[in-house]
């Protein structure tokens, strides 16, 4: 508590009442008003300012301000080894629907890539040996997994976690190849255009990183993880973490996905390769990879992990379909009407 008052005090601020919201964030209570204090490696502190720095300079306002300290700095409290910044504090729980308050989200995030977008060339070497060494590494992955359901059913007995992984191995390499496909798809466009766009990516994206002020306006918060990078980069984190967990339907995704690309379309190479990280099971293979590793854990653990990265993969399978078939109509439509 005295900490957060010294830091307050390079604002000009006192607390009346402060609040714990998290291990990284106060509510903090004053004369002034209500306000957010965050936490941050010192670290991370000069990046995260040139990156708020650049996005402001490119016209993006639709962001939660960070308040300078009366010396004009960004941070106070460097000195302890760790920074704080302040916001005004906005409120998350607003009432909305759900699928309204991440179409907002979404469309932001458009308007924040198709304001800091750039173009860069990219030479075909580098193209292909991007495609080169991704596709050795999946097909390294497709053997390795045959490998250990082969040894596996050689065995009189086979372990829970063993007997788990024989039965998911259709769908998971179904999964990879899939995912080939599409890095297939994108190889052959990008050597075609050989043009890249990078934008700036919050990093991490979420629903609980949008807050609305009394009016109900939306803004994103959170940039400490922002970096440049391809566009499809914050909808991977955004999906990948969403799809974690329990099975579950989620149709209104698609819809996400389609308020994003109607604000910022996607090129062609982009969706294919958003297309195949998403299908790609990488949360399979990391639980298969460690399970041949001294740092295995309980077999019941082991079992629990494999069932949750399966699980990921079912999630996000109804998804990337539905995206890959749009995708094609798209493009199909696109080719007929530049050849009529």
């Amino acid at each position: 508590m005295e900490d957060t008052q010294t830091v307050l005090q390079e604002y000009g601020l006192t607390a009346q009442f402060i609040e714990p919201v998290s291990p990284l964030v106060w509510k903090v209570y004053t004369d002034y008003g209500v306000f957010a204090l965050k936490k941050l490696k010192a670290a991370r502190g000069k990046q995260f300012t040139d990156h708020m720095v650049a996005i402001e300079e490119k016209g993006f306002r639709s962001f939660v301000p960070i308040y300078r300290t009366n010396s004009g700095e960004f941070f106070s409290g460097v000195q302890s080894g760790n920074s704080y910044y302040l916001m005004p504090w906005l409120q998350f729980d607003q009432e909305e629907e759900r699928d309204q308050k991440h179409d907002y989200l979404f469309r932001e995030t458009a308007r924040l890539h198709e304001r800091t977008v750039q173009e860069m060339k990219v030479s075909r070497d580098d193209i292909e040996r991007y495609y080169g060494q991704t596709k050795k590494q999946w097909e390294q992955d497709k053997r390795f997994y045959e490998q250990f359901v082969d040894r596996a059913e050689k065995e009189w007995y086979l372990s829970p976690f063993e007997l788990q992984a024989a039965t998911y191995f259709s769908e998971t390499i179904s999964a990879v190849n899939f995912a080939l496909e599409r890095m297939e798809d994108w190889y052959e466009s990008a050597k075609e255009k050989g043009v890249s766009r990078v934008v700036m990516n919050h990093g991490s994206l979420s629903i609980h990183h949008f807050l609305y002020n009394d009016a109900g306006t939306g803004y994103l918060t959170n940039f400490e993880r922002a970096s440049v990078g391809p566009p499809q980069n914050d909808l991977l984190g955004f999906y990948t973490k969403l799809f974690r967990g329990l099975p579950r339907a989620c149709p209104e995704c698609v819809e996400w996905y389609d308020a994003y690309t109607k604000s910022f379309p996607l090129r062609e190479a982009e969706a294919s390769l958003f297309l195949s990280y998403m299908a790609y099971p990488a949360a399979m293979y990391k639980v298969l990879n460690r399970y041949q590793t001294g740092k295995r854990q309980h077999e019941k653990d082991e079992c629990t992990h494999l069932l949750k990265a399966y699980w990921q993969m079912k999630n996000l399978e109804p998804f990337v379909t539905k995206i890959h078939e749009n995708e094609q109509a798209k493009k199909f439509q696109a080719e007929n009407e530049s050849t009529s």
